[in-house]
């Protein structure tokens, strides 16, 4: 942690702030929100619109964790990257499958899913990079809305890049 953006002490919190902050053990996520901080009524319209599109969609747990994980991957947010959903585990998503992530070797993966991994990463790294074999592949696999909702999704999960330029540390 550096001092890029100074951490907002938990006893000057609001208090729904302080009581997310008393909800986590994890030590990046506290910080997060204690860089939140300085800024509460927009956190506050950020999570209002990311919690449902994280865990209200078309996409389901597995997938939704797929994404956000690769998203989390390429910010390199110790924070996201450490993060976990219990339903995502319970649907496959194994730790050995997580750290391909970060490989060329997708095995283990569905073809939709190679399909997601690879526009989301693009997406994220270099929008300018997507093909149309990349769209092809999303639409022979998806809905729109499930497109959308996977563009919003990496969209909204690149606050990880502030998050890792902020030195949030979460010890993974």
């Amino acid at each position: 942690m550096h001092d890029f953006v100074p951490l907002v002490d938990p006893d000057d919190l609001p208090a729904d702030l302080r009581a997310q902050w008393d909800a986590t053990t994890r030590p990046g996520l506290r910080d997060f929100i204690r860089v939140m901080g300085h800024a509460p009524d927009h956190f506050r319209r950020y999570n209002e619109a990311y919690a449902p599109l994280r865990f209200d969609n078309h996409l389901g747990p597995r997938l939704t964790e797929i994404v956000r994980l690769n998203v989390a991957r390429t910010t390199r947010c110790q924070v996201c990257v450490a993060g976990r959903v219990p339903a995502a585990t319970e649907a496959g998503l194994t730790e050995d499958l997580i750290h391909r992530l970060d490989t060329d070797d997708l095995a283990g993966f569905t073809e939709a899913e190679v399909a997601a991994i690879t526009f989301t990463r693009r997406l994220a790294t270099d929008h300018l990079s997507i093909t149309q074999v990349d769209r092809d592949a999303m639409r022979a696999h998806f809905s729109p809305a499930q497109i959308v909702e996977m563009g919003l999704l990496t969209a909204m999960c690149l606050v990880g890049r502030f998050s890792q330029v902020c030195g949030l540390e979460e010890g993974v």
